[in-house]
């Protein structure tokens, strides 16, 4: 069935690595699971995979949920969760380009769903937008050949904490961000 925007709700679906259809435009609670969603952040590269080795978002997420308050760390380590069903999108076609207006309505969606699937803020803490930034600066000096600045808006996020990347195997991520979604997810609304 096609929709007044030329969506075909029906056909907008993956299968995921558990086997279930996950409808893109209507995600529906029952089709989100933790065990898809971090099999397929380990297995996705960042930095559009130009990096010196794979580093994927799922190791970046556990990262991020340690950088900031501790009653904001699973919404830190789910920020980017809605990427396992739609793919990561490079951060100068997601905010510059017509393209990421459209992803990041989509993205929007998806997001909130899994937020009200595992009970946490729709509304995105300030802390993750500065744990992401610090993560970035971290990444682009240790594991990219980068040697140009960002955007002036971003200059005064040039930090990096001290946090020092690891090499890890997408199975190591994968187990990483189960562990740690296990250890902030006790007591949360199934």
């Amino acid at each position: 069935m096609i929709d007044s925007k030329g969506n075909d709700k029906e056909r907008a679906f993956i299968a995921t690595a558990s086997g279930k259809k996950f409808f893109i435009l209507e995600p529906r609670l029952e089709d989100i699971d933790i065990m898809d969603i971090a099999h397929a952040l380990a297995l996705q590269c960042r930095w559009t995979g130009h990096c010196k080795y794979h580093y994927s978002i799922a190791q970046h997420s556990y990262y991020c949920s340690f950088i900031g308050p501790d009653s904001e760390a699973f919404d830190r380590l789910m920020h980017d969760t809605a990427e396992a069903y739609i793919g990561d999108m490079n951060r100068p076609l997601k905010h510059y380009t017509e393209a990421g207006i459209r992803y990041r309505r989509v993205e929007a969606n998806i997001q909130h769903a899994i937020a009200e699937r595992f009970g946490f803020s729709k509304v995105e803490p300030a802390s993750v937008k500065l744990a992401d930034n610090t993560m970035l600066y971290a990444e682009k000096k240790q594991i990219t050949n980068a040697k140009f600045e960002e955007a002036q808006e971003w200059e005064h996020y040039d930090k990096d904490d001290g946090f020092i990347i690891e090499q890890w195997t997408p199975d190591k991520a994968k187990q990483m961000f189960l562990t740690r979604f296990e250890d902030l997810y006790k007591g949360r609304i199934n």
